[in-house]
């Protein structure tokens, strides 16, 4: 009887020893910054222009240091790009389309990438509002609103 005591305890132990090894998961440090968020409105710094993409189908996906770009109306475009943020400044970089789901091409040409509101295939972001609902990203050109949801 002690002998099977003895067993179970062990392996209690060593399988508890092992849960607690196997839950190193990976957090993300981006606060209100993670989520899904759709693009509202666009406007252009150097006109004064505004575009209102409320009923548009363009979204940002926030995950740790992956950012994906998605339109849907676009034939369900889908670029994504690693990103870094420090403070209020959000630098995407390393585009790459997504041809299939297992086939990404690295995307060279920015020209798909202006009626989302990024200028280059590396391109730098002021964060000027960032809520649990809402956020606006400036570059040199323009000023992005999107909503949480």
């Amino acid at each position: 009887m002690k002998k099977i005591l003895y067993i179970f305890l062990s392996c209690t132990f060593l399988s508890s020893c092992f849960l607690f090894t196997s839950c190193d998961l990976e957090t993300s440090d981006n606060g209100k910054l993670d989520g899904n968020w759709q693009l509202r409105q666009i406007d252009t710094l150097s006109t004064g222009g505004v575009c209102d993409m409320t009923y548009s189908y363009i979204y940002w996906g926030i995950e740790n240091k992956l950012l994906q770009v998605r339109d849907i109306d676009n034939n369900n475009l889908r670029i994504l790009f690693r990103f870094d943020k420090q403070g209020d400044h959000l630098t995407i970089h390393s585009p790459h389309q997504v041809i299939t789901k297992d086939e990404l091409k690295p995307l060279e040409d920015a020209e798909l990438l202006t009626p989302l509101g990024i200028i280059e295939t590396e391109d730098a972001f002021i964060v000027e509002t960032l809520s649990s609902g809402n956020m606006t990203l400036k570059n040199e050109r323009f000023r992005l609103y999107f909503r949480k949801y």
